[in-house]
């Protein structure tokens, strides 16, 4: 069994609360910590490889990796037609430049 990383305890937790179903038939078949330990390790694993060999900004492997092995998407899904209400953008204007 590997070590759970804070990675690990992060991963679990969201499967947890977004896949409760994956979660229990995981502990049915006596495999979550096999489970979240591979995960964890190959999540870590992208996250080197992004980061020390591609040279990507932290943020954006971390996104990467998150969304690749860690936060599988939710049980149910939720419509996607309607995208969210976002403020309208604020206009800015240039100063004109006169010749």
């Amino acid at each position: 069994m590997i070590e759970r990383t804070q990675l690990g305890k992060m991963i679990l937790g969201h499967w947890q609360e977004n896949r409760p179903q994956m979660v229990r038939d995981l502990e049915r078949e006596n495999r979550l910590e096999e489970a979240v330990d591979e995960v964890q390790e190959r999540t870590g694993d992208l996250f080197y490889e992004l980061i020390s060999v591609q040279r990507m900004d932290y943020q954006a492997a971390w996104e990467i990796a998150m969304r690749e092995w860690a936060f599988l998407p939710g049980e149910t899904r939720r419509p996607q037609s309607s995208p969210k209400k976002s403020r309208p953008r604020r206009r800015r204007f240039r100063r004109g430049t006169s010749g």
